[in-house]
């Protein structure tokens, strides 16, 4: 209020009462404005709470009335407002330079002491969640009855006769580094691939309401009946240097076994879709039995696929560390041996199901299989006189297929 002290005749003083005092002012205290009337020299004052404003002779107005908070609850905070942000409203309250801060949200307006009055505006931090129509999907793979399919797969055998072929390379390892020379960590490995088809009965899904935008909306069960073909190769590799060259990597191979088979078994579909149900994820199960057929054998496959094995085996190289009868018996018609049993097979992973316009169905399963075998005869190289063996598989496979 400075300007105001050096101020010229001129000012008029605003009451609450509606008058108007002009004058000179002389100064402002804290409780009193001190002023000078008009060609009167006397000295005069008057309680600065019965000021409204004061306007001096350039026109410049200061307002003496509190600002006044109203809140939603119909209470009021008197007091000067020094700022709004986005969460409060700070003021000095009456009587007070302390500044004090009083939510946003629970204000209404702010009646300033000039008479302009301000309605605020609460900032929108709810955000409002997106709400969608609960509906059954229908169609697409929720209501198609038959689903048929290609698959193949991959993985690795153990126990059983593959162990019964261990032994075999184990006791003919010493004549293959005598017959290559080249030391070598030589191991033996057996790798299977299988191919074959297969179909799906199932009658439409048990639906679930969908409330969101990718839901879980059905489960799925059927039978699900496969044919088969599964071959197993054996492969002498270098232990040490396994894929660096291609020699190293495969040295040897030959086919070990190969059989034919059927199953058939119960088949999961638990359905995941969005809103548009232009397509599905699947997270499929299975588990399936049947039967092995038209299974051959022929042991030491991949020690055959080693020529120079052979010549020394005749003792081309000088003498073997195993009988010449050895080398007899590792002829293929004396050695190799039919087989039939039957199999146990489960799967699951994801699939993905194109419902619209292309009803395809492409999915990858990790798998498990237990096979278990009887030998037509007792092959010389095994000489253990068990016609029984069991072996285990895993591995997975890839599949696709049309659903109808």
């Amino acid at each position: 209020m400075i300007f105001f002290v050096t101020a010229a005749f001129g000012a008029e003083i605003y009451l609450k009462d509606g008058s108007v005092i002009k004058g000179k002012i002389i100064r402002i205290t804290g409780s009193q404005v001190e002023y000078t009337v008009e060609k009167d020299r006397t000295v005069d004052s008057i309680n600065i709470d019965r000021v409204s404003k004061i306007i001096n002779d350039e026109g410049r107005t200061a307002g003496f009335r509190l600002d006044t908070l109203y809140r939603k609850d119909g209470s009021t905070v008197k007091g000067t407002v020094t700022g709004v942000t986005d969460d409060d409203v700070l003021y000095n309250p009456e009587g007070s330079s302390e500044q004090k801060a009083v939510p946003r949200t629970d204000i209404d307006r702010i009646e300033y002491g000039d008479g302009k009055v301000v309605y605020i505006a609460q900032k929108k931090d709810i955000q409002q969640e997106v709400t969608f129509e609960a509906k059954k999907q229908t169609g697409g793979f929720h209501d198609s009855i038959v689903r048929i399919a290609g698959f193949f797969g991959f993985g690795n055998p153990y126990g059983g006769v593959f162990d019964k072929e261990q032994r075999v390379f184990n006791a003919y390892k010493p004549d293959l580094f005598n017959a290559y020379i080249v030391p070598r960590d030589y191991k033996l490995t057996n790798n299977l691939v299988t191919g074959g088809g297969e179909i799906d009965l199932m009658p439409p899904a048990i639906k679930f309401m969908q409330r969101r935008s990718f839901d879980f909306t059905g489960i799925k069960f059927g039978i699900r009946g496969r044919y088969a073909y599964e071959s197993v190769d054996s492969i002498i590799t270098e232990e040490n240097s396994y894929y660096s060259t291609v020699e190293s990597y495969e040295l040897f191979r030959g086919r070990y076994m190969g059989y034919h088979y059927w199953a058939a078994g119960p088949v999961i579909n638990l359905i995941f879709s969005p809103r548009s149900n232009m397509m599905n994820l699947l997270l499929n199960f299975y588990a399936v039995a049947g039967q092995i057929l038209g299974g051959r054998i022929l042991p030491a496959a991949a020690l055959r696929s080693a020529h120079l094995l052979g010549a020394e085996l005749a003792g081309a190289f000088g003498p073997t560390y195993l009988a010449r009868e050895y080398a007899l018996y590792s002829m293929r018609y004396v050695n190799k041996t039919r087989f039939r049993g039957y199999t146990i097979r489960c799967g699951f992973g994801p699939h993905f199901s194109l419902n619209k316009f292309c009803p395809i169905t492409i999915g990858l399963n990790v798998t498990y299989a237990y096979s278990n075998i009887r030998l037509g005869r007792d092959p010389f190289l095994y000489s253990d006189g068990n016609k029984k063996a069991s072996h285990h598989e895993v591995g997975a496979e890839l599949s696709a297929g049309v659903h109808i």
